[in-house]
């Protein structure tokens, strides 16, 4: 029994603290996936605290998984985890009968599960914590008490410290399909042989004012009196999708009221042999505007050394208009979906350099890069 608990423990601890850690990478996108579930609960005011929830959730969840993992306060850090599954277990079974999420977010973007899958997982966790809370305190600590509230200390200081670099930058580690290195085309490819949709069509016939839900192998074909009404296809089981599928960009025109959109020009960019700045900004409403005017030397570079440059956002015309005003530079303005771009730069406003159709490299805001550092990048690439 003893060496069961000891294996639970361990478990445990690995898997908070790993779920822990990635949220913590990126926790701008954990704040995305609390927005998606307050409004598949019905709660969308509760959207506006998400950032507040994502860095709560990841930082306890990597205490819990800490002390678990080096026996620190293990009765405590059980009590915490079997909380935590307390609540999750049946909120991961609603979301596995209702489908209101496609991903659970449980390990951010590093590993995707189903949601039937994320349930399952929950319920092993379940056990192991009920099973670690039996007689707990037959659980010895190799600390004393000063050096457990110090080692607490310092787990805590670094998890929020290490949350708030990844708000404040780009996450360290990238899990999404548009990593620095990344060349797009690839991650937009289905192989050959890959399972495709499985799907099922229901048809819908009226005979004598009684209508009748019918498969094709089932209908009567050889009875020529039913009247179709209606036709519904469902997806059973989803087939192979390429990381990348969802990429349009389109290119905003001025001189239509409601800004005309033209054809999608993400070939014509994907294929440009030269270098492409993409300045991103999902929201202009919500972008810092002094880190877009400081760009002003760094964009007069790239254009007069016959780089494209894009402005690629999600916002609207009116808001498109009053952004334009206030730049100190001239660049065409591109659109594409909100969701799209938030999962390419974890940034409002950030940059994408590109060349052929690899991702060179990307900037926060914070971290706009001068003309130096810009040319060091290209001269790197040229070596």
């Amino acid at each position: 029994m003893k060496t069961i608990k000891t294996l639970s423990r361990i478990l445990l601890g690995l898997v908070f603290t790993f779920s822990g850690f990635v949220k913590a990478v990126d926790p701008v996108g954990s704040a995305i996936k609390f927005g998606d579930y307050f409004n598949a609960l019905g709660l969308p005011k509760l959207g506006a605290y998400s950032l507040f929830f994502a860095f709560l959730l990841s930082g306890l969840e990597f205490l819990v998984g800490f002390a678990l993992l080096f026996n620190i306060k293990t009765k405590m850090a059980a009590w915490g985890a079997l909380a935590f599954m307390i609540i999750f277990t049946p909120l991961t079974l609603w979301i596995a009968l209702k489908n209101p999420v496609t991903d659970c977010g449980c390990f951010g973007d590093a590993i995707k599960l189903s949601n039937w899958e994320t349930f399952w997982k929950n319920i092993v966790l379940l056990g192991l914590t009920i099973l670690l809370l039996v007689k707990a305190t037959d659980i010895n600590t190799k600390f004393n008490s000063i050096q457990t509230y110090i080692v607490l200390g310092f787990a805590t200081l670094f998890i929020f410290i290490f949350q708030w670099y990844n708000y404040n930058h780009l996450p360290v580690i990238d899990f999404r399909p548009y990593s620095v290195g990344t060349h797009i085309p690839d991650k937009m490819t289905v192989p050959e042989g890959a399972p495709k949709d499985s799907t099922i069509t229901y048809l819908y016939y009226e005979k004598n004012g009684v209508v009748k839900e019918f498969t094709m192998d089932n209908y009567p074909w050889d009875d020529s009196t039913w009247v179709w009404k209606d036709t519904k296809t469902i997806v059973v089981r989803h087939g192979y999708m390429p990381p990348i599928h969802d990429l349009e960009i389109y290119k905003f025109e001025f001189n239509s009221i409601n800004g005309k959109l033209d054809d999608n020009i993400l070939d014509k960019l994907l294929a440009d042999t030269s270098y492409s700045l993409l300045l991103i900004a999902y929201d202009l409403k919500t972008a810092p505007v002094k880190p877009l005017q400081n760009l002003a030397e760094l964009m007069n570079y790239v254009q007069v050394h016959k780089y494209k440059t894009y402005f690629i956002t999600s916002s609207n015309s009116t808001d498109i208009l009053k952004i334009h005003s206030k730049l100190p530079y001239i660049i065409n303005f591109y659109t594409a979906d909100a969701t799209t771009l938030k999962t390419i730069i974890r940034s409002n406003p950030g940059l994408v350099l590109m060349k052929n159709g690899t991702i060179i490299a990307k900037w926060h805001y914070n971290d706009f890069p001068d003309i130096k550092e810009f040319e060091e990048i290209i001269n790197e690439q040229l070596k």
